[in-house]
C-alpha cells in the first residue's frame, strides 16, 4: 500500500474461524486502496486461519497476525491488533461483524468541516447468524442519515451519568464500531498506562477514555457496520444465564486474573457475572477510581438501566435469576439506597409473525426470506437503500440535547453493544 491508509479496520478473532473468514471476505471485496485491514487470529488450532490467509494476505492492504505460542487474553489480542495499525483513523469490529470501508467517505466529509475531529460514531445494525434451531428476527435499518456534532458534556452525561440509558449507555465513541483518530488514539496511550487497553472490558474501557480525553465528536445516523451474533459469541449468550456464566468463566481464565478482585473494584458489588449493565458499571467504577474522575448523580439512572438488563430475559426463570443477582448487589451497595429504583418488568418472549416493511424512520428486513447468510450480504441491502456516504447531510452546528436524544433513541432501537 502506497502512503498512509485513511482507515485501519482491525479484527481480532478467537476460535471462530468460519465467521472470521466470512467477515474477511465481506470487507476485502471492496477495492478502495485507502483502507487497511488488520486480521489477528488467536485460535487453539492456528493452521485453519494460516492456510486460509495464505491467499488473502497477498492483498497489500492486509496485515495478518497469526496465533502466538500461547492463548492471548482478549485485551492482549486487541492490543496487538491495534498496535499493528497505521491508518489516520482506527476502528475495531468482532470476527462475526462487518464494517463498510466506504465509511472513509463519511470521515472525509466530516473532517473537511472539522479538521480537528477526533471521534466518529455511526448507526449500527444487529444481525443474528443463521442457526438451524432459531428463526431469524427482522433487522431494522435506519433510513435517516443526519450527521451532527456532539458536545463532550453530552457524551459524558450519556456514558457516565447513564442519561436515557437502557441496558447499556447510549453514548458511543469507543474504538469498537466507531472510529477514532490516530492523534487521539496515541494521546490515550500516552495518558493512560502506556497501552491502548488496560482493562479486560476493552470496548467500554476505550469508550470512557475517548469521551474523557477527546475534543471533537460527531455522530452519524447512517449505518456503517453490522454487529453480528454467532452461536459462539458473547451476545448470543446474553439471554441465556447459564451460557453467560460459562462465557464469564472462560473470560476470567483467559484474562489470567479475576478482575472482580482488582483493587479498584473490590468494594463494588456489581461484578462481571451479575449482568451486562453491572459489568459496565464495574468498568466505570474502575476507571473513575483509578483516574480520579468525579461524576455525580448517576446512581438512579444506573439502577434503572440494570432493571432494563433484567427485563431482556423473556423466560421467567432467567428473569428471576437476574433479578436475584441484582437485588443482592443493590441491597448491599450504598446501604441499599438505590434498590427502590431497580424495578424490572417481566415481559414474556413474543413468538409469532415477524414484522417487516417501512415506517417513517426504519425499514424492517426479514433476512432469511432474502437468503442473507452473512453481515456483508445484509449490508449490500443497507447500501442499496441508504444515502451514499459521499453525499451525507452534514450539519455540524451544535445541536440541542433534544435533537441528539431523538437521533440516538432511533439508533438505540436498532443497535446493540454486545447485547
Amino acid at each position: 500500500m502506497a502512503g498512509t491508509p485513511r482507515l485501519s479496520i482491525c479484527v481480532p478473532s478467537r476460535n471462530r474461524q468460519y465467521y472470521f473468514q466470512k467477515t474477511i471476505e465481506g470487507m476485502i471485496r471492496n477495492p478502495r486502496p485507502d483502507v487497511q485491514f488488520i486480521f489477528a487470529d488467536n485460535s487453539d488450532d492456528p493452521s485453519i486461519m494460516n492456510d486460509y490467509m495464505a491467499a488473502a494476505k497477498k492483498d497489500p492492504r492486509v496485515i495478518y497476525l497469526p496465533s502466538g505460542d500461547h492463548t492471548y487474553s482478549m485485551m492482549e489480542n486487541w492490543e496487538r491488533t491495534v498496535a499493528a495499525s497505521t491508518g489516520d483513523w482506527v476502528t475495531v469490529i468482532g470476527d462475526d461483524d462487518h464494517c463498510e470501508p466506504d465509511v472513509i467517505d463519511a470521515i472525509n466529509r466530516c473532517t473537511e468541516q472539522l479538521p480537528d475531529l477526533e471521534a466518529l460514531s455511526w448507526g449500527c445494525i444487529s444481525y443474528r447468524w443463521p442457526t438451524p434451531d432459531e428463526p431469524q428476527a427482522p433487522v431494522g435499518v435506519q433510513l435517516h442519515a443526519t450527521t451532527i456534532e456532539v458536545t463532550q458534556d453530552h457524551a459524558v452525561d450519556r456514558m457516565f451519568r447513564w442519561v436515557d440509558a437502557r441496558v447499556v449507555p447510549t453514548s458511543g465513541f469507543s474504538i469498537y464500531h466507531s472510529a477514532i483518530s490516530r492523534e487521539l488514539l496515541e494521546r490515550i496511550k500516552r495518558r493512560y498506562c502506556g497501552t491502548y487497553f488496560e482493562y479486560p472490558n476493552v470496548d467500554y474501557e476505550m469508550a470512557m477514555k475517548v469521551i474523557h480525553t477527546g475534543r471533537r465528536f460527531v455522530y452519524c445516523q447512517r449505518p456503517f457496520s453490522v454487529m453480528g451474533s454467532c452461536p459462539q459469541s458473547n451476545s448470543f449468550a446474553v439471554a441465556r444465564p447459564k451460557d453467560s456464566v460459562k462465557k464469564n468463566e472462560t473470560f476470567t481464565k483467559e484474562a489470567r486474573r479475576n478482575i472482580d478482585e482488582d483493587e479498584q473494584v473490590r468494594d463494588f458489588p456489581f461484578k462481571m457475572d451479575v449482568g451486562m449493565t453491572g459489568a459496565i458499571g464495574m468498568t466505570q467504577h474502575w476507571f473513575k477510581k483509578k483516574y480520579k474522575v468525579n461524576v455525580k448523580d448517576w446512581e438512579i439512572n444506573f439502577a434503572k438501566a440494570c432493571a432494563f438488563n433484567t427485563g431482556v430475559y423473556g423466560e421467567l426463570e432467567a428473569f428471576e435469576e437476574s433479578r436475584a443477582r441484582y437485588t443482592k448487589a443493590f441491597s448491599i451497595w450504598k446501604e441499599g439506597r438505590f434498590l427502590q429504583y431497580y424495578q424490572p418488568e417481566f415481559k414474556a418472549q413474543e413468538k409469532g409473525l415477524a414484522v417487516t416493511g417501512f415506517t417513517d424512520d426504519v425499514v424492517y428486513i426479514k433476512t432469511d426470506a432474502l437468503g442473507i447468510e452473512t453481515p456483508a450480504e445484509l449490508f449490500d441491502i443497507v447500501n442499496a437503500i441508504s444515502h451514499p456516504p459521499a453525499h451525507l447531510d452534514i450539519n455540524l452546528q451544535k445541536p440541542t440535547n433534544k435533537m441528539i436524544s431523538e437521533a440516538e433513541a432511533m439508533a438505540l432501537a436498532l443497535k446493540k453493544r454486545r447485547a
